[in-house]
């Protein structure tokens, strides 16, 4: 009995050990990822995603061994593709870039995997830049486009909750998977009642030191 709770006691002693190596200390590092980006609400069933890329910079405070608090600073290119309703264009990709400042909550169920997190948090993003762009393909594979600065459409602030799934390495590689659910509406015109919010899947890695 009493080698085996000297083991068990070992065990747990270790156990903890590394479980608090996921979060004792403060780290900062870059984060690079792909995203599929839709919209959700009004007359959206013939709008594409735009799938394109994040890049950034992620931080990690740690609160205890079990939760700690990711703020990162992000560049995301989004937006959405349809067909165009103007005569002379097939096609048309509303590109919208943002500069994102999400703070996730993460929860570390060390019991489970350590390096495994569940995380959820909200974040605000502030629009840089909003290009209509207009294509049309002719005979003989000859493109015409043409870019209409859309900004004055466009809300200049976008608000979203995000929840997703993390894994990080000892060594500080880290992976996750993330489902941004807009709160505020992207369009912004004064004569035109149409909501639309994005609804957006990341998939990122990167690396703390």
């Amino acid at each position: 009995m009493i080698k085996k709770l000297f083991f068990v006691t070992v065990f747990m002693g270790l156990f903890s050990h590394v479980s608090n190596a996921q979060v004792e200390d403060f780290e900062i590092g870059i984060k690079l990822g792909l995203n599929i980006a839709d919209v959700r609400g009004d007359e959206v069933d013939d709008l594409d995603p735009r799938t394109s890329i994040h890049i950034g910079l992620a931080a990690e405070i740690p609160i205890n061994e079990y939760i700690g608090l990711q703020p990162e600073l992000l560049y995301s290119f989004q937006g959405f593709s349809a067909e165009s309703l103007e005569p002379n264009f097939q096609e048309e990709n509303l590109k919208l870039d943002y500069i994102y400042l999400p703070v996730m909550v993460k929860y570390y169920p060390f019991y489970v995997v350590p390096g495994f997190s569940i995380e959820a948090g909200p974040q605000v993003g502030f629009l840089t830049s909003a290009i209509l762009e207009r294509k049309n393909v002719f005979e003989g594979g000859v493109t015409e486009t043409s870019d209409v600065d859309y900004e004055d459409f466009i809300s200049s602030v976008d608000v979203a909750i995000n929840i997703g799934l993390g894994y990080q390495f000892e060594m500080g590689a880290f992976f996750q998977a993330r489902y941004n659910i807009g709160v505020t509406d992207i369009v912004e015109v004064d004569d035109l009642e149409i909501s639309r919010q994005f609804s957006i899947f990341q998939f990122s890695t990167g690396i703390k030191f």
